[in-house]
């Protein structure tokens, strides 16, 4: 796969994602070789943050299981082609709108588990302070706290 997407473009989703802010705006204006990338992208993001922020293993069913399963979706769609070209990426070149909306809809919701993961956490699991770098569990004195840095400006 060629890297199509802009390093800027995925600032924008983590950032968008991470404010709690929808992702379907960027989405939209993405082609299909955009979106098949944003996809992988994201799936890789989703497992790092996982891994820094739970203490279970990974299980992707845990993140599909919020998905509509792909025959629903081609059944939904009235679509007859083989179920092989919705599950794999052969169906986003042929029938881009179609296909891109399904992708668009899985996106939504592993950006929807990453907020989840990350939120859920209050932050990495080894007590990693995001802004600060430093880990808060070993030194809880260098944890600052949002509301303590605005009345410590005043």
């Amino acid at each position: 796969m060629n890297n199509y997407l802009p390093l800027s473009r995925k600032f924008d989703l983590l950032v968008t994602i991470f404010q709690r802010r929808p992702i379907r705006p960027i989405l939209d204006a993405c082609n299909s070789q955009e979106l098949v990338e944003i996809h992988s992208f994201l799936w890789d993001k989703l497992v790092e943050i996982h891994y820094l922020t739970q203490t279970s293993d990974f299980r992707r069913e845990a993140v599909t299981q919020g998905m509509v399963p792909s025959a629903t979706y081609q059944r939904q769609q009235g679509c007859d082609l083989s179920l092989d070209y919705c599950k794999g990426v052969e169906c986003i070149w042929s029938n881009p709108i179609c296909a891109g909306n399904k992708v668009k809809n899985n996106l939504e919701v592993i950006a929807k588990r990453m907020t989840e993961y990350f939120y859920a956490s209050n932050g990495f699991k080894n007590g990693q302070d995001l802004d600060k770098g430093v880990n808060t569990k070993a030194h809880p004195e260098l944890h600052l706290h949002k509301s303590s840095m605005m009345q410590s400006n005043k």
